[in-house]
């Protein structure tokens, strides 16, 4: 009987070891009536009495293998030495030996002289529960017949349990197991089938399944089956020379599954381009790390000038050494195209604990060729993400935390660089001597880049004769470079509640290009000269003291006096410029003192409507400080390209700042004990004001030269707001404005409020909407939150991460295939909705040498003539309009750039059209433009066993993808693409 569950068990899906021959005595018991159940493992197949006391006193013997029958009839021939145990009407013939059961309604035989066992009619073969391996179960009348002497087994109309991690059933019509011993002693069968079907759908009738000719099964390299005819219900639907799945359990190596579509494989089309995903290999070396390596392949068949085709070579290592607290990737590409553009992608993710107070992390991304790296994407985060890099080393001893990092920065088809190394910070917790004193220093350095800048302007070509034509051609220049460097210390001392703070920094730039400046006299402002330096530079160091003495009137008006040591003019103490030839120039220090005050106020009124009561809090913030008249040199005033006409800087200080926040709230009126938001607070408006400072003396000084002081005591250049509402969940609203053209150092600035900056949010879902919110407010019912962690059988796999949080992270630019995962995952329970809004409108500058810093026309000294080059520059810009801004010197009267604004929308919709479809829609619209920069459409189809997916996507780069794609949810592998793909040529091809 073991042999018979031992060969079905090779049959189902796993390696089983040799049997030693040991001579054991099988104590056999009564036959009795088993109760008959379902096949799972937890239900009841056979019910054994209770064992009487000689019974009990066998089963207590050691060396023995305990063996149970029952049946209606059991002959034992001596002369033959045969065992036939047989069924009649409702007694079942059923054999147990060490968990494995077997059951028949037909009869379980036994022949020594054969060395043969066997069962037929309707059986049920059960496996050990420690196998985790379902029933093998006869789909109708057949045989089970097993050769000891052979090894070899032969079963007929059995379903068969095949676990890759899903259940599958393979049903057999004839199957012979062939078992060897290999030379480490292991048994290896290799089952042979012929004829049958192989399905995931654990209904009495199939929804769908495989219906093939043979098949072949070993313990080392899976299911192999030829032919397969797929057939939903009884429709065939498509035919494969062969099937192949690996079912091993656990990582093996093997093959990947290539990503394609039956266009690929079959033109539809004279103008369809064949593409191929992911064919390749993957290894699994050994429990610490493993590695794949993949071709990425697009036609050059009927190539154009913009889409010459190409073939790209991936690969992929991971570890991850728990014992060693270490764990990372490599990956790497090398992509050719038809033109003959190369480029070579490195991408580099490490985490390591080197003590449990020491970490460092990695996320390393470089490409040689920018343009070719973004050009064949169809994954439009990866056409708008930056090329960025990071490294971070953190360790902390005793009250110290060090932090050490760096960044780097490449753009999509740019050859600017931006990078920051080293960046370091030294911070401590506060080091106290009792309850008196304490000192929390703190130290930061960092150097940051900006290497082969394509800003226009001076230098931004160089020009040389083609020694074909003989005319003069220019390109791009790659040597301009800026450098800065910074560095700061931080000394605050608290003194029986005295704080004591001392701030030292020093910071240098260096612009190595050739900029254009216009110089002033300093007396009177006039236009002297007009100079070209090859490179500028501006070296300050300052010196803050600042003295805060104990709150007065705690937890009424909390006024706070300070006193302070600070600069006549905002500018740093110590300046050395390309004006001074490197040599330093200081300005005065004069005493500033001041007083502030932070109150709460609010008020309490009588509820109305669904609220009981109205609380209305004003927290304003008033501050006024002091300084006498300083003097500030004229040689400082020069260094920074200043004049004295019109200066305030040195002006004595009298002013007044003021900010505001206001709140109003509501409790929400109970109607009965059950209602679950009763008495909770809720914001009806919330009002956030940026403080505005007046200063007086400013204002009298304007006074005297123009006869009215106007809005010129106002010293703000910057002012805003912010609104929210708990009756609008997830909106927010904020604005900038500048209040002055020009600079409030001179009695020159004008009062003219620009709007600069718009952000704007509202997010909306089934559970958090406005209407949800009124109707908690009367005590209405609202739909219950998703519970965290939970799934519906409508999505297969996790949302990866939020739209927006994708768009604007980098990629990883090799070593993980990204094609795959181009579309989104629409929301699997109820709606949701989110839209953004942003603008960045800096104001006009006017004067002499403002630079219209136009995005286009940079994007085409960029381009060289490549539309796609200047499609994607463009898309950048709109996407990030802060990335790559203008280099600016730190002196005066040099270039000014007037940035065009930047207006876009970006919105995320994903819904359940019913309980089997959903649907997500993500685009971005540029309003400054008026067109689309992205779209994001899909649908998907939960199918019971399969899912369907349909998508569309449009790149800022260009290309174009449309996809339908039938997975089967047992093995998402196994799928049914429709792949449409245009590269650059603004067309798609339905």
């Amino acid at each position: 009987m073991r042999h018979i569950v031992l060969a079905a068990l090779w049959l189902v899906a796993s390696a089983a070891a040799g049997v030693a021959q040991i001579p054991r005595l099988p104590i056999a018991r009564p036959g009795v009536q088993p109760v008959r159940h379902d096949s799972l493992h937890d239900s009841v197949l056979v019910r054994w009495p209770t064992p009487d006391s000689v019974t009990a006193a066998l089963l207590a013997k050691q060396g023995y293998t305990v063996t149970q029958y029952t049946g209606d009839t059991a002959f034992f021939n001596t002369q033959r030495h045969s065992l036939d145990l047989l069924a009649a009407g409702k007694r079942k013939a059923i054999v147990e030996r060490d968990s494995e059961i077997v059951v028949s309604d037909s009869g379980i035989y036994y022949t020594e002289a054969t060395h043969s066992i066997t069962t037929g009619g309707h059986y049920r073969i059960r496996p050990p529960p420690s196998s985790g391996q379902a029933d093998i179960v006869a789909s109708s009348p057949g045989r089970v017949q097993y050769n000891l002497n052979a090894s070899t087994l032969r079963i007929t109309n059995a379903k068969l349990p095949v676990n890759n991690g899903d259940m599958w059933f393979m049903q057999v019509s004839v199957a012979e197991v062939q078992n060897d011993t290999s030379a480490n002693g292991k048994r290896s069968p290799t089952v042979w089938v012929g004829g049958g079907t192989l399905t995931s759908c654990d209904d009495s009738i199939p929804d769908y399944q495989f219906v093939y000719k043979e098949a072949k099964r070993t313990s080392s390299n899976g299911l192999f089956a030829r032919p397969a005819i797929l057939y939903i219900k009884d429709i065939p639907v498509m035919w494969f020379p062969f099937m192949f799945s690996d079912t091993r359990p656990g990582r093996h190596s093997g093959i990947l599954a290539p990503q394609f579509g039956l266009g690929d494989i079959v033109r539809n089309s004279p103008t369809y381009r064949r593409h191929v995903d992911h064919a390749g290999y993957y290894w699994a070396l050994n429990d610490y790390m493993d590695f794949s390596t993949w071709i990425d392949w697009r036609s050059s068949a009927g190539a154009v000038a913009n889409d010459p085709g190409w073939i790209k070579f991936n690969g992929d290592w991971d570890y991850k050494w728990i014992d060693r607290f270490l764990s990372g990737r490599i990956g790497t590409s090398y992509t050719e195209d038809g033109n003959g553009s190369k480029n070579l992608a490195v991408t580099w993710n490490h985490q390591q604990d080197l003590t449990p107070n020491s970490h460092i992390t990695t996320s390393v991304n470089y490409v040689t060729n920018t343009t070719l790296q973004r050009q064949n994407t169809f994954n439009p985060y990866a056409a708008l993400a930056t090329i960025a890099s990071q490294a971070a080393y953190s360790s902390k001893a005793g009250p110290l935390t060090l932090n050490l990092g760096a960044t780097r920065k490449q753009y999509p088809g740019r050859q600017q660089v931006e990078q920051t190394f080293p960046t370091l910070n030294i911070t401590s917790t506060p080091i106290s001597l009792g309850k008196f004193f304490s000192w929390t220093p703190g130290f930061s350095f960092n150097r940051s880049d900006v290497l082969h800048i394509d800003q226009p302007g001076l230098g931004a070509e160089v020009f040389s004769v083609n020694p074909t034509t003989g005319r003069l051609d220019s390109t791009q220049a790659n040597n301009r470079n800026s450098a800065t460097t910074s560095l700061s210390f931080d000394s605050p001392i608290q003194i029986f509640g005295w704080d004591l703070k001392n701030s030292f920094k020093v910071n240098q730039q260096r612009n190595n290009f050739p900029q254009e400046f216009t110089i002033y006299d300093v007396e009177t402002g006039a236009v002297t000269d007009t100079r070209v330096f090859a490179a500028t530079y501006n070296t300050n160091i300052d010196w803050t003291p600042d003295f805060t003495l104990p709150s007065l009137g705690h937890n009424r008006f909390n006024l706070t006096p300070s006193i302070s040591l600070g600069n006549v003019d905002p500018s740093p103490f110590w300046v050395a410029s390309e004006r001074t030839n490197g040599r330093f120039v200081h300005q005065a220090k004069r005493i500033t003192g001041s007083l502030s005050a932070s109150p709460t106020i609010f008020g309490l009124f009588p509820g109305f409507g669904p609220f009981t009561r109205i609380r209305h809090s004003i927290s304003p913030t008033f501050g006024y400080s002091w300084a006498p008249g300083g003097n500030v040199s004229d040689e400082y005033l020069i260094a920074l390209g200043r004049t004295r006409k019109g200066y305030l800087g040195d002006l004595p200080q009298s002013s007044i700042n003021f900010g505001l926040t206001q709140v109003i709230q509501a409790k929400i009126r109970s109607k009965n004990d059950s209602t679950p938001d009763a008495g909770t607070p809720i914001d009806l408006l919330a009002l956030t004001f940026m403080p505005l400072t007046y200063d007086f003396e400013r204002a009298k000084e304007f006074a005297k030269t123009h006869g009215h002081a106007g809005y010129a005591g106002i010293s703000t250049e910057g002012w805003g707001y912010s609104v929210r509402s708990g009756l609008l969940p997830g909106f927010d609203f904020s604005t900038q404005y500048s209040l002055f053209q020009g600079s409030t150092l001179s009695d020159t600035a004008k009062f003219s409020p620009y709007l600069t900056g718009i952000s704007a949010s509202f997010n909306v879902s089934r559970t958090d909407n406005p209407f949800v919110a009124f109707a908690r407010l009367f005590g209405k019912a609202a739909p219950p939150a998703p519970q965290p962690g939970a799934t519906t059988t409508d999505q297969v796999r996790p949302r990866s991460d939020d739209a927006m949080t994708q768009a604007l992270a980098a990629q990883p630019v090799a070593g993980q295939p990204v094609s795959g995962d181009r579309f989104l995952v629409p929301p699997s329970n109820g709606w949701r909705a989110s839209i953004s809004l942003t603008r960045s409108s800096p104001r006009p500058l006017k004067g002499p040498n403002v630079v219209s810093f136009d995005p286009k026309q940079r994007c085409q000294q960029i381009a060289g003539g490549n539309p796609l080059v200047l499609d994607t520059c463009l898309a950048d810009q709109t996407a990030h309009p802060t990335n790559g801004d203008p280099v600016t010197s730190a002196t005066a009267g040099g270039p000014q750039y007037n940035i065009p604004a930047t207006t876009s929308i970006v919105s995320d919709l994903g819904f359940s059209l019913t309980p089997k479809w959903t649907a997500h829609w993500n685009t971005t619209y540029d309003l400054e433009h008026h067109q689309f920069a992205t779209h994001i459409v899909q649908l998907q189809r939960e199918l019971h066993d399969w899912h369907a997916d349909f998508g569309f996507t449009q790149s800022p780069n260009g290309n174009f993808a449309f996809t339908f794609m039938i997975a089967l949810k047992a093995e998402p592998d196994l799928k049914f693409d429709y792949n449409r793909a245009t590269v650059r040529n603004g067309i798609v091809p339905f």
